[in-house]
Protein backbone atom coordinates (compact mmCIF):
# COMPACT_ATOMS: atom_id res chain seq x y z
CA UNK A 1 0.00 0.00 0.00
CA UNK A 2 3.00 2.19 1.14
CA UNK A 3 4.43 1.49 -2.07
CA UNK A 4 1.28 2.52 -4.37
CA UNK A 5 1.22 5.55 -2.59
CA UNK A 6 4.44 6.97 -3.65
CA UNK A 7 3.61 5.48 -7.35
CA UNK A 8 0.49 7.61 -6.94
CA UNK A 9 2.51 10.63 -5.15
CA UNK A 10 5.22 10.75 -8.09
CA UNK A 11 3.07 10.77 -10.75
CA UNK A 12 0.79 14.03 -8.84
CA UNK A 13 4.64 15.47 -8.84
CA UNK A 14 5.58 14.72 -12.59
CA UNK A 15 1.96 15.86 -13.46
CA UNK A 16 2.55 19.60 -11.42
CA UNK A 17 5.75 19.34 -12.93
CA UNK A 18 4.80 18.83 -16.58
CA UNK A 19 2.14 21.03 -16.86
CA UNK A 20 4.42 23.64 -15.25
CA UNK A 21 6.83 23.42 -17.82
CA UNK A 22 3.78 23.17 -21.03
CA UNK A 23 2.46 26.01 -19.12
CA UNK A 24 6.14 28.45 -19.94
CA UNK A 25 5.66 27.60 -23.66
CA UNK A 26 1.49 28.87 -23.47
CA UNK A 27 3.51 31.91 -21.41
CA UNK A 28 5.23 32.82 -24.56
CA UNK A 29 1.94 32.12 -26.24
CA UNK A 30 -0.61 34.23 -24.21
CA UNK A 31 2.25 36.96 -24.37
CA UNK A 32 2.85 37.10 -28.34
CA UNK A 33 -0.36 38.55 -29.21
CA UNK A 34 -0.27 41.54 -27.05
CA UNK A 35 3.85 42.19 -27.23
CA UNK A 36 2.90 42.14 -31.03
CA UNK A 37 1.18 45.31 -30.94
CA UNK A 38 2.89 46.48 -28.20
CA UNK A 39 6.46 46.87 -30.60
CA UNK A 40 4.99 48.59 -33.38
CA UNK A 41 3.61 50.84 -31.24
CA UNK A 42 6.32 51.94 -28.56
CA UNK A 43 9.19 51.38 -30.93
CA UNK A 44 7.67 51.62 -33.87
CA UNK A 45 9.30 48.46 -35.55
CA UNK A 46 7.67 46.67 -38.69
CA UNK A 47 5.40 43.77 -38.65
CA UNK A 48 8.16 41.62 -39.59
CA UNK A 49 10.64 42.30 -37.12
CA UNK A 50 7.62 42.40 -34.19
CA UNK A 51 6.66 39.22 -35.68
CA UNK A 52 9.86 37.54 -35.47
CA UNK A 53 10.70 39.14 -31.93
CA UNK A 54 7.44 37.15 -30.58
CA UNK A 55 7.92 34.57 -32.27
CA UNK A 56 11.61 33.99 -31.62
CA UNK A 57 10.87 31.43 -28.00
CA UNK A 58 9.43 29.12 -30.18
CA UNK A 59 12.56 28.99 -32.55
CA UNK A 60 14.63 28.43 -29.25
CA UNK A 61 11.90 25.48 -27.84
CA UNK A 62 12.33 23.74 -31.50
CA UNK A 63 16.58 24.03 -31.09
CA UNK A 64 15.97 22.26 -27.62
CA UNK A 65 14.40 18.91 -29.07
CA UNK A 66 18.30 18.43 -30.66
CA UNK A 67 19.47 18.24 -27.03
CA UNK A 68 16.44 16.64 -25.19
CA UNK A 69 18.05 13.04 -25.15
CA UNK A 70 20.85 14.66 -23.38
CA UNK A 71 19.23 15.12 -20.25
CA UNK A 72 18.62 11.69 -19.40
CA UNK A 73 21.34 11.72 -16.92
CA UNK A 74 20.05 15.00 -14.73
CA UNK A 75 17.00 15.17 -12.98
CA UNK A 76 13.73 17.01 -14.09
CA UNK A 77 14.01 18.37 -10.35
CA UNK A 78 18.03 19.95 -11.34
CA UNK A 79 17.04 21.24 -14.66
CA UNK A 80 14.06 23.02 -13.44
CA UNK A 81 16.57 25.41 -10.82
CA UNK A 82 19.66 25.33 -13.62
CA UNK A 83 16.55 26.03 -16.99
CA UNK A 84 14.56 28.01 -14.76
CA UNK A 85 17.05 30.50 -13.48
CA UNK A 86 17.69 30.82 -16.92
CA UNK A 87 14.51 31.76 -18.39
CA UNK A 88 13.81 34.33 -15.71
CA UNK A 89 17.16 36.11 -15.94
CA UNK A 90 16.33 36.11 -19.83
CA UNK A 91 12.68 38.03 -19.21
CA UNK A 92 14.09 39.80 -16.48
CA UNK A 93 17.06 41.46 -18.83
CA UNK A 94 14.32 41.59 -21.73
CA UNK A 95 12.45 44.20 -19.26
CA UNK A 96 15.48 46.33 -20.21
CA UNK A 97 16.39 45.56 -23.63
CA UNK A 98 13.33 45.88 -25.29
CA UNK A 99 14.34 48.43 -27.45
CA UNK A 100 17.47 46.41 -29.12
CA UNK A 101 16.53 43.73 -31.10
CA UNK A 102 19.48 41.80 -31.29
CA UNK A 103 19.75 41.65 -27.40
CA UNK A 104 16.21 41.19 -27.36
CA UNK A 105 16.16 38.19 -29.65
CA UNK A 106 19.16 36.53 -28.19
CA UNK A 107 17.50 36.37 -24.89
CA UNK A 108 14.36 35.27 -25.80
CA UNK A 109 15.75 32.65 -27.74
CA UNK A 110 17.79 31.69 -24.56
CA UNK A 111 14.44 31.48 -22.69
CA UNK A 112 12.81 29.46 -25.50
CA UNK A 113 15.81 26.55 -25.45
CA UNK A 114 15.46 26.68 -21.80
CA UNK A 115 11.88 26.34 -21.59
CA UNK A 116 11.85 23.42 -24.36
CA UNK A 117 14.72 21.69 -22.61
CA UNK A 118 12.31 21.18 -20.10
CA UNK A 119 9.06 20.25 -21.86
CA UNK A 120 11.28 17.59 -23.42
CA UNK A 121 12.64 16.37 -19.99
CA UNK A 122 9.33 16.42 -18.26
CA UNK A 123 7.35 14.72 -21.08
CA UNK A 124 10.45 11.65 -21.41
CA UNK A 125 9.34 11.04 -17.88
CA UNK A 126 5.69 11.06 -18.40
CA UNK A 127 5.59 8.78 -21.64
CA UNK A 128 7.81 6.11 -19.67
CA UNK A 129 4.61 5.72 -16.93
CA UNK A 130 1.71 3.58 -17.45
CA UNK A 131 -0.92 6.09 -17.68
CA UNK A 132 1.26 8.47 -20.57
CA UNK A 133 -2.16 9.60 -22.21
CA UNK A 134 -4.53 11.08 -19.47
CA UNK A 135 -1.45 12.90 -18.17
CA UNK A 136 -0.29 13.75 -21.10
CA UNK A 137 -3.45 15.25 -21.57
CA UNK A 138 -3.95 16.85 -18.11
CA UNK A 139 -0.80 18.61 -18.61
CA UNK A 140 -1.76 20.08 -21.59
CA UNK A 141 -5.00 20.93 -19.79
CA UNK A 142 -3.62 22.89 -17.46
CA UNK A 143 -1.50 24.99 -19.91
CA UNK A 144 -4.39 26.03 -21.76
CA UNK A 145 -6.92 26.87 -19.06
CA UNK A 146 -3.73 29.29 -18.04
CA UNK A 147 -3.64 31.22 -21.31
CA UNK A 148 -6.42 33.19 -20.57
CA UNK A 149 -5.21 34.42 -17.44
CA UNK A 150 -1.85 35.20 -18.72
CA UNK A 151 -3.08 37.10 -21.66
CA UNK A 152 -4.97 39.27 -18.96
CA UNK A 153 -1.89 39.68 -17.02
CA UNK A 154 0.53 40.29 -19.55
CA UNK A 155 -2.16 42.67 -21.42
CA UNK A 156 -2.86 44.67 -17.99
CA UNK A 157 1.23 45.11 -17.00
CA UNK A 158 2.05 46.56 -20.77
CA UNK A 159 -1.37 49.16 -20.62
CA UNK A 160 0.26 49.73 -17.37
CA UNK A 161 4.40 49.73 -17.85
CA UNK A 162 4.54 48.98 -21.51
CA UNK A 163 6.72 46.41 -22.50
CA UNK A 164 9.09 46.45 -19.64
CA UNK A 165 6.16 45.76 -17.59
CA UNK A 166 5.25 42.51 -19.65
CA UNK A 167 8.52 41.33 -19.22
CA UNK A 168 8.67 41.70 -15.72
CA UNK A 169 5.56 40.02 -15.56
CA UNK A 170 6.19 37.07 -17.36
CA UNK A 171 9.24 36.71 -15.43
CA UNK A 172 7.60 36.85 -12.27
CA UNK A 173 4.77 34.38 -14.07
CA UNK A 174 8.32 31.84 -14.95
CA UNK A 175 9.37 31.74 -11.36
CA UNK A 176 6.06 30.69 -10.24
CA UNK A 177 5.76 27.87 -12.94
CA UNK A 178 9.64 27.25 -11.94
CA UNK A 179 8.19 26.60 -8.09
CA UNK A 180 5.94 23.67 -9.04
CA UNK A 181 8.23 21.96 -10.56
CA UNK A 182 10.15 21.22 -7.83
CA UNK A 183 8.66 19.16 -5.96
CA UNK A 184 9.49 16.05 -8.53
CA UNK A 185 12.26 14.12 -7.42
CA UNK A 186 12.06 11.08 -10.02
CA UNK A 187 15.45 9.90 -10.43
CA UNK A 188 17.02 10.60 -13.65
CA UNK A 189 17.48 7.59 -15.84
CA UNK A 190 20.60 5.98 -16.72
CA UNK A 191 23.10 7.38 -13.98
CA UNK A 192 25.26 4.24 -13.88
CA UNK A 193 27.79 5.32 -16.57
CA UNK A 194 28.91 1.49 -16.32
CA UNK A 195 26.12 0.90 -17.76
CA UNK A 196 25.02 3.34 -20.73
CA UNK A 197 21.69 3.87 -22.03
CA UNK A 198 21.42 2.23 -25.32
CA UNK A 199 21.55 4.80 -28.91
CA UNK A 200 18.28 6.53 -30.04
CA UNK A 201 17.29 4.34 -32.95
CA UNK A 202 16.40 6.56 -35.87
CA UNK A 203 13.41 5.08 -37.72
CA UNK A 204 11.26 5.96 -40.37
CA UNK A 205 8.40 5.39 -37.60
CA UNK A 206 9.48 8.05 -35.44
CA UNK A 207 10.66 10.90 -38.08
CA UNK A 208 7.15 10.25 -39.65
CA UNK A 209 5.26 10.67 -36.18
CA UNK A 210 7.88 14.10 -35.29
CA UNK A 211 7.13 15.74 -38.71
CA UNK A 212 3.35 14.69 -38.37
CA UNK A 213 3.04 16.61 -35.10
CA UNK A 214 5.12 19.76 -36.18
CA UNK A 215 3.03 19.63 -39.77
CA UNK A 216 -0.73 19.27 -38.01
CA UNK A 217 0.06 21.94 -35.20
CA UNK A 218 1.74 24.44 -37.80
CA UNK A 219 -1.62 23.77 -40.70
CA UNK A 220 -4.01 23.77 -37.61
CA UNK A 221 -3.10 27.03 -36.41
CA UNK A 222 -3.02 28.99 -39.91
CA UNK A 223 -6.66 30.14 -38.75
CA UNK A 224 -5.52 30.86 -35.17
CA UNK A 225 -3.42 33.84 -36.31
CA UNK A 226 -6.66 35.30 -37.92
CA UNK A 227 -9.77 34.49 -35.83
CA UNK A 228 -9.89 38.12 -35.01
CA UNK A 229 -10.00 39.54 -38.22
CA UNK A 230 -12.77 36.89 -39.47
CA UNK A 231 -15.04 37.84 -36.86
CA UNK A 232 -14.06 41.23 -37.30
CA UNK A 233 -15.24 40.96 -40.78
CA UNK A 234 -18.56 39.66 -39.90
CA UNK A 235 -19.13 42.83 -37.66
CA UNK A 236 -18.02 41.86 -34.31
CA UNK A 237 -15.96 44.17 -32.30
CA UNK A 238 -12.51 43.09 -30.72
CA UNK A 239 -14.13 43.11 -27.19
CA UNK A 240 -17.02 40.35 -28.66
CA UNK A 241 -14.43 38.92 -30.65
CA UNK A 242 -12.07 37.94 -27.44
CA UNK A 243 -14.66 37.00 -25.48
CA UNK A 244 -16.47 34.54 -27.86
CA UNK A 245 -12.76 33.43 -28.82
CA UNK A 246 -11.60 33.36 -25.32
CA UNK A 247 -14.67 31.46 -23.79
CA UNK A 248 -14.13 28.85 -26.12
CA UNK A 249 -10.51 28.60 -25.54
CA UNK A 250 -11.35 27.86 -21.79
CA UNK A 251 -13.68 25.01 -23.11
CA UNK A 252 -11.39 23.69 -25.00
CA UNK A 253 -9.22 22.74 -22.53
CA UNK A 254 -11.26 20.05 -21.93
CA UNK A 255 -10.76 18.12 -24.99
CA UNK A 256 -7.03 18.04 -24.02
CA UNK A 257 -8.11 15.33 -21.31
CA UNK A 258 -10.53 13.61 -24.07
CA UNK A 259 -7.22 13.24 -26.27
CA UNK A 260 -5.34 11.50 -23.46
CA UNK A 261 -8.71 9.60 -22.25
CA UNK A 262 -9.07 8.39 -25.38
CA UNK A 263 -5.41 7.33 -26.93
CA UNK A 264 -5.38 5.16 -23.83
CA UNK A 265 -8.32 3.13 -24.87
CA UNK A 266 -8.26 2.63 -28.00
CA UNK A 267 -5.17 3.55 -29.19
CA UNK A 268 -3.65 7.07 -31.01
CA UNK A 269 -4.12 6.12 -34.84
CA UNK A 270 -7.63 6.25 -35.29
CA UNK A 271 -8.24 9.17 -33.11
CA UNK A 272 -5.94 11.25 -35.57
CA UNK A 273 -6.99 10.69 -38.06
CA UNK A 274 -10.29 11.78 -37.20
CA UNK A 275 -9.84 14.91 -36.03
CA UNK A 276 -7.30 15.38 -38.73
CA UNK A 277 -10.23 15.77 -41.15
CA UNK A 278 -12.42 17.12 -38.30
CA UNK A 279 -10.10 20.26 -38.45
CA UNK A 280 -9.71 21.12 -41.62
CA UNK A 281 -13.67 21.06 -42.25
CA UNK A 282 -13.78 23.19 -39.05
CA UNK A 283 -11.29 26.25 -40.49
CA UNK A 284 -13.30 25.88 -44.24
CA UNK A 285 -16.35 26.63 -42.21
CA UNK A 286 -14.85 29.63 -40.14
CA UNK A 287 -13.95 31.01 -42.97
CA UNK A 288 -16.83 31.31 -45.07
CA UNK A 289 -18.70 31.44 -42.13
CA UNK A 290 -21.43 34.75 -43.53
CA UNK A 291 -22.35 35.37 -39.86
CA UNK A 292 -20.73 34.95 -36.90
CA UNK A 293 -22.93 31.94 -35.21
CA UNK A 294 -22.15 29.93 -38.13
CA UNK A 295 -18.49 31.37 -37.45
CA UNK A 296 -18.24 30.16 -34.03
CA UNK A 297 -20.07 27.04 -34.83
CA UNK A 298 -17.36 26.18 -37.33
CA UNK A 299 -14.66 26.92 -34.86
CA UNK A 300 -15.98 24.52 -31.67
CA UNK A 301 -14.52 21.34 -34.12
CA UNK A 302 -11.62 23.54 -35.34
CA UNK A 303 -10.15 24.33 -32.10
CA UNK A 304 -11.47 21.06 -30.36
CA UNK A 305 -9.33 18.89 -32.82
CA UNK A 306 -6.29 21.32 -31.50
CA UNK A 307 -6.20 20.42 -28.21
CA UNK A 308 -7.71 17.17 -28.85
CA UNK A 309 -5.45 16.07 -30.72
CA UNK A 310 -2.21 17.61 -28.90
CA UNK A 311 -1.30 14.99 -26.02
CA UNK A 312 -2.57 12.47 -28.59
CA UNK A 313 0.48 12.99 -30.83
CA UNK A 314 3.04 13.27 -27.55
CA UNK A 315 1.91 10.06 -26.54
CA UNK A 316 1.94 8.25 -29.97
CA UNK A 317 5.82 9.64 -29.95
CA UNK A 318 6.40 8.56 -26.69
CA UNK A 319 5.36 4.85 -27.46
CA UNK A 320 8.07 3.98 -30.04
CA UNK A 321 10.43 3.68 -27.38
CA UNK A 322 11.00 2.28 -23.67
CA UNK A 323 13.06 5.11 -22.75
CA UNK A 324 10.78 8.30 -23.82
CA UNK A 325 13.04 9.95 -25.91
CA UNK A 326 11.35 10.22 -28.73
CA UNK A 327 8.70 11.98 -26.44
CA UNK A 328 11.22 14.30 -25.36
CA UNK A 329 12.26 14.98 -29.26
CA UNK A 330 8.33 15.80 -30.15
CA UNK A 331 7.23 17.71 -27.13
CA UNK A 332 9.25 21.58 -27.93
CA UNK A 333 9.34 20.64 -32.02
CA UNK A 334 5.95 20.00 -31.99
CA UNK A 335 5.34 23.11 -29.93
CA UNK A 336 7.22 24.77 -32.54
CA UNK A 337 4.56 24.38 -34.74
CA UNK A 338 2.66 27.52 -33.47
CA UNK A 339 5.84 29.60 -34.81
CA UNK A 340 5.95 28.13 -37.88
CA UNK A 341 2.17 28.85 -38.12
CA UNK A 342 2.26 32.01 -37.58
CA UNK A 343 5.07 32.86 -40.08
CA UNK A 344 3.19 30.89 -43.12
CA UNK A 345 -0.18 32.63 -42.10
CA UNK A 346 1.39 35.52 -42.68
CA UNK A 347 3.13 34.96 -46.19
CA UNK A 348 -0.27 32.70 -47.22
CA UNK A 349 -2.68 35.71 -46.60
CA UNK A 350 -0.21 38.49 -48.23
CA UNK A 351 -0.18 36.48 -51.07
CA UNK A 352 -3.59 34.56 -51.54
CA UNK A 353 -5.73 36.47 -48.87
CA UNK A 354 -7.32 34.95 -45.90
CA UNK A 355 -9.47 32.29 -48.39
CA UNK A 356 -6.50 30.55 -49.21
CA UNK A 357 -6.27 29.61 -45.36
CA UNK A 358 -8.83 26.64 -45.72
CA UNK A 359 -6.99 24.82 -48.74
CA UNK A 360 -3.73 25.10 -46.87
CA UNK A 361 -5.02 23.69 -43.77
CA UNK A 362 -6.10 21.21 -46.09
CA UNK A 363 -3.06 20.19 -47.45
CA UNK A 364 -1.20 20.25 -44.19
CA UNK A 365 -3.53 17.88 -42.76
CA UNK A 366 -3.60 15.36 -46.41
CA UNK A 367 0.28 15.31 -45.26
CA UNK A 368 -0.45 14.54 -42.00
CA UNK A 369 -2.71 11.10 -42.82
CA UNK A 370 0.28 9.94 -45.06
CA UNK A 371 2.76 10.53 -42.29
CA UNK A 372 0.09 8.60 -40.16
CA UNK A 373 0.56 5.76 -42.67
CA UNK A 374 4.17 5.69 -41.85
CA UNK A 375 3.77 6.14 -38.32
CA UNK A 376 2.88 2.54 -36.70
CA UNK A 377 6.15 1.89 -34.43
CA UNK A 378 7.99 -1.35 -34.90
CA UNK A 379 8.02 -4.12 -32.48
CA UNK A 380 10.33 -3.74 -29.41
CA UNK A 381 12.19 -6.65 -30.74
CA UNK A 382 12.88 -5.04 -33.96
CA UNK A 383 14.15 -1.83 -32.30
CA UNK A 384 16.62 -4.09 -30.13
CA UNK A 385 17.99 -5.66 -32.77
CA UNK A 386 18.60 -2.51 -34.86
CA UNK A 387 20.50 -1.09 -31.63
CA UNK A 388 22.57 -4.03 -31.97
Amino acid sequence: MSERHNVYRRHICLLVATAAAYSMSTLFSAMKPVLLTRFVEEHGWSDALAGLAVATPFIGIAIAAMIAPLTSKVSVRSLAIVLGIALIVSELASAYVHAYATGLIALQLVGGIAVGALMGASSRQIAMTEKSGPLFGAADMVGVLLMSSMIAGVGWAVGEAGLRGGYLVAALIASVLVVFMLPYRGAALATDDSKPASPLVVTRQGIAVVAMAVVFITSSGLGFTYMFTIAQGLGASYAEAGSGIGILLLVSALACLAGGWVSERVGPRRPLAVAFVVCALGWYGVVHATALTMFYVALVPAVLALQFNFPVLLDLAGSLDDEGRWGAIAAPLQTSGFAWAAILAGAIVGEFGVNAIPPATAIGMAICLVLLTQSRAPAMSQLNASST
